[in-house]
């Protein structure tokens, strides 16, 4: 898809994911670069309406962005350079490291949609936690011989969190989402990217809905599709751990479940294949398994409509707040002790 920028130059979205994957690699991601110690600041193009539009379209939608953003981080989990540093750091490598790990994600993502972005403020505090963990992660796997954390990861990274809101809107259930709502949502990221260390020209958020786009899905068919049907073992081993570990929030989690989903979400449509079912489904699923995933296709669907939206936006809110306060299912899993809670921001644990 080539679209226009502001100056008419042309934009090329598979020209800007080459460059992305070739020379992202080159360059990193923490303390070691100009750019990472210059961007902990609110970036020059930083706009608090719009950011405040992305965070209203959040909260208008968190099932479905939710919803998303599991399936982008399952998906992240397919690239080998990033699940290499997850196995080494061991953060993820069981159901409760990988519940403590993915819980804390959310966590500070809601609190990136929900605070106000000024110095001192809890986003910003939550924001410095992150980039504090990842430069310190990094470093530990350069000692390790890992190499430090480059700008290719870390953009790919960035997809898992909105790539599939932009690149896959009712598939995921976003029914008519305006160009203005999805500014506001590419908005957010753009400057979350930048605050992380994420260079302007490596940043798959652009100021364009249609550039943005149009990356999404240039890295959703091209790079990741690709990477999730070679079921790479130690891929199908990450994501086990991830859906294990994100149980107690939604008992619907399975790996294979929503493997299976992200083999319908990335398919290219077909009209002259005939056996279609057989063709999507990566791996196999039992009878409950099958009913599951036509549950979650046929909710997804719903989304269209105002009350089961409205519906579904409830019950994600109620999840949030038990994980927060009474996590009940992770009592039952991991057993009522302190690894059942799961705080963010050192100083503040009733956030």
């Amino acid at each position: 898809m080539d679209l226009k920028t502001v100056d008419s130059a042309p934009f090329n979205a598979e020209e800007f994911v080459h460059n992305l994957l070739e020379d992202g690699t080159k360059h990193f991601c923490d303390e070691s670069t100009k750019c990472f110690n210059e961007n902990d600041k609110l970036p020059p193009f930083y706009d608090a309406t719009m950011y405040k539009r992305g965070q209203t379209f959040f909260n208008d939608n968190i099932f479905a962005l939710l919803l998303s953003k599991f399936l982008g981080l399952l998906t992240v989990l397919s690239i080998p350079s990033i699940v290499r540093i997850l196995i080494y750091t061991k953060m993820s490598g069981s159901p409760i490291t990988a519940y403590k790990r993915y819980m804390a994600t959310v966590l500070h993502m809601v609190i990136w949609y929900r605070s106000d972005f000024t110095p001192g403020s809890k986003l910003w505090q939550s924001v410095t936690e992150v980039r504090n963990k990842h430069n310190s992660a990094s470093k530990r796997c350069c000692t390790a011989g890992l190499g430090r954390f480059n700008q290719k990861d870390m953009a790919l990274t960035q997809f898992g969190f909105m790539g599939y809101a932009l690149a896959m809107r009712e598939k995921i259930g976003l029914h008519g989402a305006t160009n203005e709502d999805l500014q506001g949502l590419v908005h957010v990221w753009r400057v979350i990217g930048y605050v992380m260390g994420v260079e302007d020209r490596f940043n798959i958020c652009r100021d364009s809905v249609d550039e943005t786009t149009a990356i999404c899905r240039t890295l959703a068919y091209k790079v990741f599709k690709p990477a999730i049907e070679k079921k790479d073992k130690d891929f199908i081993e990450m994501a086990t751990y991830l859906s294990d570990g994100m149980w107690s929030m939604n008992p619907t989690l399975n790996a294979k479940i929503y493997i299976n989903m992200l083999y319908k979400l990335l398919k290219v449509p077909n009209n002259n294949n005939n056996n279609l079912e057989k063709e999507e489904l990566s791996v196999e699923l039992n009878f409950l398994q099958r009913m599951i995933l036509n549950m979650l296709i046929f909710v997804v669907w719903t989304l269209q409509f105002t009350i089961p939206k409205l519906y579904h936006n409830y019950t994600q809110y109620i999840s949030l707040w038990l994980m927060r306060v009474f996590p009940f299912l992770a009592y039952y899993q991991f057993g009522y002790s302190d690894d059942s809670h799961v705080y963010v921001l050192r100083d503040n644990k009733t956030n």
